[in-house]
């Protein structure tokens, strides 16, 4: 059984302009981005409740919106509607799908790894906790609107094959596959698609080596050394130009050559 992540709550008031009461009959969860990376998420948060929540105009138009929840870019989840009651977030999908905001960062908005793993564990415990399908029931904000209307949230967009991992780590959560120690965030610069190796794997170290902080031999990235006869559990792999590097469970990273390692089970 899956437990639920820890949730802030940030009850938006009752309001026509993001919290009409209207009861959720739940049948998918539709993730969106914040619009601008690098903007912390409590001050989506705090734009939700604190102004269109008191009516808010713009060109002389009153704002409707608002979400069930908003993660930042540390992980932190906050709660501002119950997941009974619709938000204003996906437009003609508003009656059926729970809306999450997430927080982006860089050039081209992908996840930090404190909000990638937290987009993952509420989505497996909403799926979970709704009778959902991870596979079939998270959509994005765009698969309701369309393109031309709004790239939402643009990486998954921009690249559907992260989309598509993104729901199996989801699934594979759920599914008890995989812990939430063992989540990789796919959407990483540093990601490898070989580093999808989600079942954990033993290596038995045979020589003496070093392990490192980053997936690389630098000297300066040296945090301790394995010796021969110790046993770690492995959870990815990354491909490199040279040797390729285990990733441990630690978080650790520590050379695939033969020559130091064999595998274990």
């Amino acid at each position: 059984m899956l437990n639920k992540p820890i949730v802030i709550e940030k009850w938006q008031k009752k309001n026509k302009y993001g919290r009409p009461g209207t009861a959720l009959n739940t049948k998918k969860i539709a993730i969106h981005y914040t619009g601008k990376a690098d903007v912390d998420g409590w001050r989506t948060v705090s734009y939700f409740n604190n102004i269109v929540a008191n009516g808010y105009k713009v060109n002389g138009k009153y704002i409707y919106a608002s979400s069930h929840y908003v993660i930042d870019l540390d992980g932190t989840i906050y709660q501002l509607i119950p997941t009974d009651e619709i938000c204003y977030a996906t437009n003609s999908a508003n009656s059926y799908a729970i809306a999450i905001e997430v927080a982006t960062t860089g050039d081209d908005n992908h996840y930090t790894d404190e909000t990638y793993k937290s987009m993952v564990h509420l989505c497996a415990w909403l799926c979970m906790y709704k009778g959902l399908d991870c596979k079939t029931d998270i959509i994005t904000h765009t698969d309701i609107v369309g393109k031309a209307y709004k790239l939402c949230p643009i990486y998954m967009v921009k690249n559907p094959h992260k989309m598509q991992q993104f729901k199996l780590d989801c699934w594979n959560l759920k599914a008890g596959k995989i812990g939430i120690d063992d989540i990789i965030n796919c959407t990483s610069p540093s990601y490898s698609p070989v580093a999808t190796a989600y079942i954990p794997k033993l290596i038995k170290i045979i020589q003496d080596v070093n392990y490192h902080h980053s997936p690389d031999f630098k000297s300066s990235t040296v945090v301790g050394v394995a010796q021969a006869g110790e046993i770690f559990t492995v959870i990815g792999i990354i491909k490199r130009s040279d040797t390729n590097m285990y990733k441990l469970k630690s978080g650790y990273y520590i050379t695939t050559s033969t020559k130091y390692v064999q595998k274990y089970a």
